[in-house]
């Protein structure tokens, strides 16, 4: 098994730069391209229908706001990260998106085990839905 595209699927905590560490490790012996995706699920083709800007309050762009405030995830990483992909919506959708768009072959994912993940874990939708291998990573608390 041989992947060449490995997509690191994380949010905006400091667990992800356990992910984003692992991942580049992986990356790094197997020589695949690595990508960030980060998907707001807050913000959705509704929201733009009626209206509601992508621009924070403070002018910023939102994508290049996310892109800054996942910066210290990839700061002590000693391997390159080709893309960061910033999403909007649905989850899931987005991360099939970005699997076809980009060729990607692996994603790696984040999991806690606390009751909250037990009952409502977007891994465990994404497992079901991705036609492409996915690496679950315990995140201890």
């Amino acid at each position: 098994m041989c992947y060449q595209h490995i997509m690191i699927a994380t949010d905006l905590s400091d667990d992800g730069k356990r992910l984003v560490e692992k991942s580049a490790r992986l990356a790094a012996a197997l020589q695949a391209r690595l990508s960030l995706i980060y998907v707001d699920i807050h913000y959705d083709t509704y929201h733009a229908a009626i209206g509601f800007s992508e621009r924070s309050y403070d002018g910023v762009p939102f994508e290049e706001k996310i892109k800054k405030e996942l910066e210290p995830l990839t700061q002590n990483v000693n391997y390159p990260i080709n893309e960061v992909i910033i999403g909007h919506g649905d989850f899931i959708e987005e991360l099939k998106n970005a699997v076809v768009d980009k060729s990607v072959d692996l994603v790696v994912f984040g999991h806690h085990h606390d009751l909250w993940n037990k009952l409502f874990s977007s891994t465990q939708h994404a497992i079901n839905q991705l036609n492409v291998d996915v690496l679950v990573i315990p995140i201890k608390q």
